[in-house]
């Protein structure tokens, strides 16, 4: 009887480890797809602002796609948001030496069994859950100069 008990433990403990790794290394992720997907924009930002803008999101999805326990199927996990310096939507066109903050969100789902559940409970972060499945948002923010 105890051993079911703390092997039941034991396992619980073993899944939440092997959850938050993949958490880790989800934010490792976004926070490598956030730098990419800037600097992406403030090469090619004062050429053609939107085709900029595309191509930076494109750049942060595919590497939020191929991390560790990524979800390969659903590119509108990841959202890309950019601000003038003042704080003001980005739009229209960029000039050399603008500065840029370039806003990444990524929703990461909670892949390991019971660890998930457990998980998703007591995070005190923004998250939802869509059926069995959870996920929470990891962000990541970077200030660019335009080139």
């Amino acid at each position: 009887m105890e051993f079911l008990i703390g092997g039941s433990v034991l396992l619980l403990l073993i899944f939440t480890l092997v959850q938050l790794a993949f958490l880790l290394s989800g934010k490792g992720a976004v926070e490598t797809a956030a730098h990419f997907a800037a600097r992406k924009f403030a090469i090619s930002a004062r050429k053609d602002f939107q085709k900029a803008k595309a191509s930076a999101l494109s750049e942060a999805s595919l590497i939020c796609r191929h991390r560790i326990g990524g979800n390969y199927t659903n590119l509108t996990m990841t959202t890309l948001n950019f601000f003038a310096a003042d704080g003001s939507p980005a739009e229209g066109d960029a000039r050399t030496g603008d500065a840029y903050q370039v806003n990444l969100s990524h929703w990461v789902e909670l892949v390991v069994p019971w660890a998930n559940r457990i998980l998703f409970t007591l995070a005190p972060v923004k998250k939802v859950r869509l059926g069995e499945r959870f996920y929470f948002v990891l962000n990541s923010s970077r200030l660019v100069t335009v080139e």
